[in-house]
Parts: structure tokens; sequence; C-alpha cells
């Protein structure tokens, strides 16, 4: 097995520096793979890619760095900063991999980012697609490698407005040569480049990414494979596995109201109303897919600065039972986001180099365990979704 590319955009973020530190430190074995599937001792046969053959670059709008983004994480997850020792000049060498990407269309709170010594958004979208492409060619040359899998980990987009730009490719690339910057955001643009360059794409966000029909049709066309959307890593994992209770004991939720505070860069990005839509419409989708029914919801989303890379949920859920009876149940999830995505952003990127390597092409349905909105299936049953999984890699296995 050769090595492969893992092209992050966001790549100096707190979850991308964690998923590069992460991969590094499983590589010589000073981590546990404590949160990976991929590192089960039932799948040990299954010829995942190794974390040694990961060739790690990205696009980046800011002038962050990746080993200082790590380190600050670092502190506010409380983790030894011994373990930086080992891997630090590793990272400085990824950090050569890393190009000015774009923030186009992202909203005002993402575009305010960017550094505005290098302003690449000024070029045509044309050229701004010819530098991406070229951007990742010249990664998969350097490196002679068998291939590159586009990874979104940048901060949430706002909703796109509909239209034949996102309907069909040909809508979308009329789009792209009459320069249409309003209508083409930064995680399409990146999806389209991908697939036109036969390589995977993965959208652990909840922008739109691969998710337009005008890009399911060029990955169908191109026959490669891709996942999304919008990782399921706390609040949205436990709704998935609570509301099976609820299903399953025949008790009707009325209403489920969650309420979410966060910090870091995302938390700061989603204060803006436009760009908490997206965020939303992903995490209140799953309830409705589980339930049959749709009940009475909310999902408020909070930015606390001094919260730094944690975040915490409060849900109440009202209930009735047995005559009528209502009644309730709380819970709190707090967790670390970056340490809760990058262990299931490493599992999805061995999960689709696996899937491109035995010829699969489009949206990979049996990882819609990793996501609050997967692709290609109304599947949102945490063990149906296990069992998708599962199914999957045992044929995987006896071919």
């Amino acid at each position: 097995m050769t090595n492969v590319g893992v092209w992050i955009i966001g790549a100096c973020g707190s979850v991308a520096s964690t998923v590069i530190a992460g991969a590094k430190l499983l590589a010589v074995k000073r981590a546990a793979p404590t949160g990976l599937i991929t590192e089960l001792p039932e799948l040990a046969d299954m010829g995942f890619l190794p974390f040694d053959q990961m060739i790690f670059g990205g696009h980046e709008i800011s002038n962050k760095s990746l080993r200082k983004s790590f380190t600050v994480l670092s502190d506010a997850a409380g983790i030894n900063q011994k373990l930086i020792e080992n891997i630090g000049c590793q990272l400085d060498v990824v950090e050569d991999n890393i190009c000015m990407g774009t923030g186009m269309g992202c909203g005002k709170s993402i575009s305010a980012l960017t550094d505005k010594s290098v302003n690449i958004d000024a070029h045509h979208l044309l050229d701004l697609t010819a530098k991406i492409s070229e951007d990742l060619d010249n990664f998969k040359r350097k490196y002679n490698l068998r291939t590159v899998i586009v990874v979104n980990l940048a901060s949430t987009e706002p909703p796109v407005p509909p239209g034949d730009h996102i309907e069909t490719l040909e809508g979308f690339e009329k789009s792209l040569q009459n320069d249409q910057k309003d209508l083409i955001q930064a995680s399409m643009l990146y999806a389209y480049v991908a697939f036109k360059s036969g390589f995977p794409f993965i959208n652990f966000t909840a922008s739109h990414g691969a998710s337009i029909p005008a890009l399911l049709e060029l990955a169908r066309a191109q026959k490669v494979p891709h996942a999304g959307k919008d990782g399921k890593t706390g609040e949205t994992l436990i709704k998935a596995v609570l509301s099976l209770a609820f299903k399953y004991r025949v008790l009707r939720v009325l209403s489920w109201q969650g309420y979410n505070i966060l910090g870091n860069l995302d938390g700061k990005v989603l204060d803006n109303p436009n760009n908490k839509k997206s965020k939303v419409n992903t995490k209140d989708g799953v309830l409705p897919q589980i339930l049959g029914y749709r009940p009475h919801t909310h999902v408020g989303i909070d930015y606390v600065p001094s919260l730094s890379d944690w975040k915490v949920a409060w849900d109440f859920i009202h209930f009735e039972g047995f005559l009528g009876t209502k009644m309730n149940l709380q819970f709190t999830w707090q967790g670390c986001d970056s340490i809760l995505a990058a262990p299931l952003v490493l599992d999805l990127v061995r999960l689709v180099e696996l899937a491109h390597r035995n010829g699969d092409s489009g949206a990979l349905v049996h990882l819609a365990l990793f996501f609050k909105q997967p692709l290609g299936t109304d599947v949102a049953s945490l063990p149906e979704q296990w069992d998708l999984l599962w199914n999957y890699l045992k044929k995987v296995k006896e071919v």
C-alpha cells in the first residue's frame, strides 16, 4: 500500500490540528486509539490505511499556525504537552503543505478571518477553481500519492439560495463561467474540484459541500465516493440514542428543547444567524426520522468565548405516558469539540479510502453512522446505521 494524501479544508483549525497531531501520535503509538471504530479488534485485518501512510496538507484562509493551534487546543483540553514535543517537527512539515484557500460565499463571520494580505477571492471563479486544482495536483505529485482525500473541516457556511446553480451540473458550471460569487460557496467549490480531479470528498460540516444535486451528479459521473454531512459528535448522538428508547417504549415525545453553548472559532462563526441556520437544520432533522412524527423542537446555539474548545448541551424532553400523564427527562452533555471529532474524521478517511480502493462511488450510505444528515439514505436509527457499516465491511472482507 502506498501513501495517500489527506487534504483538509480549514487545515489550521482546532479539529484539523487534532486530526493531524492525532494521526502522527497514533503512527508512533504514543496515543491510544480511543474513539476509533476502525481500530476495533474485530476489524484488525480489514486492511485500513495505516496512520503512517497518511500525508497531510490543506487550505486555510487565516494566518494561524498549525502547531500553535494544536498547542492552544492542548491547553484547553488538558493534553500532556510532552506529546507535542514528539511531533512538533512533523507538524512543521505539514505546515509547508498548507496553501491559502478561499472563504468565498461563507458570510461575514468567516470572511473576517481571511488573511487580508492574500486576497485570492478577487480572482475569477474559474481562476480560483484552477488554483485549487493546481494545489491538489502539486501535492499529489510532490509525494507521489496514490490518491488524495479532501476533507472539509472549515467553519459552517450559511444556506445557499435555490436555483439552477445547485440543481444541475450545467447550471453550476454556468455560474462558474459567469463568475457568480453570490451563488457559489467555498465548500461547493472544493467538492467540485475534488470530483473533477477524481478525488474522494468528506464533508464533516453542516455546509452544503457535495450535497447539492449538481455535485451529486458530478460525483456519479466521475465515479468517485464521498460522504457527509455534519459529523455527529455530541448532543445529536445522544438524541439518536434516547429517541429510540421513547420510540420502542411507545412513550410520545411532546417537546424536545435543546440548548447548546460553545466557544472556539466554530462558536464565533455560529453566532452569526445566517451561518447558524445551516447547523440548526442538520441538528433538528434527526428526531422526526427516528420517531416517525414531529414533536415540538427547538435547537438553541449560543457563543460563550470563555468555553474555548468545550461545548455544553442541556436538553429537556417532555413526554406523555399511560393515561396522558406528562413526564420529563433532562440531560447535560459536556465535551471537548475537537477531541470528539478527530477520531471520527480519521475513521472516515480510512473508510472512504477503503471504499475508493474497492471501486465504490457516489454517496457512501454505509457511513450514515457518522453524520447528522447522511447522504443517500434516510436511515437515522443508530443501530440500523451501525448495521449498514458492519454489513458493508463484512462484504468487503469476504471479497
